[in-house]
């Protein structure tokens, strides 16, 4: 994953992700969204057939950083809830 920051502020971020899948961004997105202290956040990806897409969070009081840090912790827990729960309730191999 390559990573070009457009804008680094205190309360914005912009980055261009460049051969990543938006799937997980998408996760962020969505976590993010129901936090107060974010007041925009947004995936723009211009073409489909394009291997990037552009990532932007504004957030109200908190450091941008810290918030996008906060929603990739929260999204890597689910993540691993799922994994947890797919041990539990799947067989092992024979």
């Amino acid at each position: 994953m390559d990573l070009e920051f457009i804008k680094k502020e205190k309360n914005e971020i912009e980055v261009k992700v460049i051969k990543e899948d938006i799937a997980f961004f998408d996760l962020i997105q969505n976590i993010a969204s129901s936090k107060r202290d974010i007041e925009f956040i947004s995936l723009k990806k211009a073409d489909n057939l394009a291997d990037e897409f552009v990532f932007y969070i504004k957030t109200k009081d908190k450091a941008a950083k810290d918030m996008l840090i906060e929603c990739i912790s929260e999204a890597e827990e689910s993540l691993e809830n799922i994994i947890n729960s797919l041990e539990k309730t799947t067989p092992d191999k024979e």
